[in-house]
C-alpha cells in the first residue's frame, strides 16, 4: 500500500478541527436552549466521526485514482463515492434506530465537513485575490 499523501493528512486535520469547533458550537446551542442530553452528544460523535472519515476516504480514493488511465480512474473514484455514500446511509440508519443516538445531531454533524470545505475554498480564493492585489 502506498503512503498517505501529506496533503490528505493536512486537509483531514483541518477538517477535523473545523468539525470539532462546529460540534462544540452545536453542543453549546443545545445546552443554551435546554435541549441537551446524551443523545445529542452521541449523535454528534457519530456524525462528526463519519464525516471526517468520509472526507479522509475521499482523499484516499482520489490518491488511488491518480496515475491510472482515465477509465480506471473513473471506476476507482466511482467505487469510492458509492462506498462512502453507503457509509453515510449506514450512519443515518444507526442514528435513527439506536436509542441513545440523536438523529438530528448526527445529520447536522455530517454536514460540518462540507462547511469546512467551503470555508477552506473561500480562504484560498481570498488569499489568491490578496496576492494579485499586491
Amino acid at each position: 500500500m502506498k503512503q498517505i499523501d501529506p496533503a490528505i493528512k493536512k486537509e483531514t486535520v483541518y477538517i477535523a478541527l473545523v468539525v470539532l469547533i462546529l460540534s462544540a458550537l452545536m453542543e453549546s446551542v443545545y445546552l443554551i436552549i435546554g435541549r441537551w442530553d446524551l443523545s445529542v452528544l452521541f449523535g454528534n460523535l457519530l456524525g462528526a466521526s463519519a464525516g471526517i472519515l468520509n472526507f479522509f476516504f475521499m482523499g484516499l480514493g482520489l490518491q488511488k485514482a491518480l496515475g491510472k488511465d482515465s477509465k480506471q480512474a473513473k471506476t476507482t473514484v466511482s467505487f469510492s463515492h458509492t462506498m462512502r455514500y453507503l457509509m453515510m446511509a449506514a450512519v443515518i440508519v444507526v442514528a435513527s434506530l439506536a436509542e441513545p443516538i440523536g438523529l438530528i445531531p448526527a445529520i447536522i454533524s455530517l454536514v460540518f465537513p462540507t462547511v469546512g470545505i467551503f470555508m477552506r475554498t473561500f480562504m484560498i480564493k481570498k488569499a489568491g485575490k490578496e496576492e494579485v492585489e499586491e
